[in-house]
């Protein structure tokens, strides 16, 4: 039964909330906390040392803030569209790229070379070393 009990309590949300707890509350740094929001709500004690807010004051804080720095945006605006072009069954593997249109062909360059500087470089490449004895 006292587990139970324990669990019925904890279940509860706490009405005070510690200061040390509060920035987490509302999602943010205790440096935010402190700047953008400790200002505006009342804080008491609690104990010797501790410091505590409401939590009903912070959800208030929270829904006037929300209401003054919430952008509107287009319903129209389609924000969730995939990055990728892949439509349906159609993979991107498909799309063939504008670079690729032609097909490698085997054969003869009919490329032009300055004079005979390619007959020079193959000669070079493939031709006999002459000896240095």
């Amino acid at each position: 039964m006292a587990n139970a009990t324990a669990a019925k309590v904890s279940a509860i949300a706490p009405r005070f909330i510690r200061f040390g707890d509060a920035p987490g509350y509302l999602g943010m740094c205790r440096d935010e906390f402190n700047k953008t929001v400790r200002p505006h709500v009342q804080e008491f004690p609690i104990g010797k040392q501790g410091v505590a807010f409401d939590r009903l004051e912070l959800d208030e804080w929270a829904d006037a803030y929300v209401a003054a720095k919430s952008i509107e945006k287009a319903s129209v605006q389609d924000n969730n569209r995939p990055r990728s072009e892949r439509r349906g069954e159609t993979t991107w593997r498909e799309k063939r790229s504008p670079a690729s249109t032609r097909k490698a062909v085997s054969g003869k360059s009919t490329k032009s070379t300055k004079g005979s500087e390619f007959e020079r470089a193959l000669e070079l490449v493939t031709g006999k070393r002459q000896n240095n004895t």
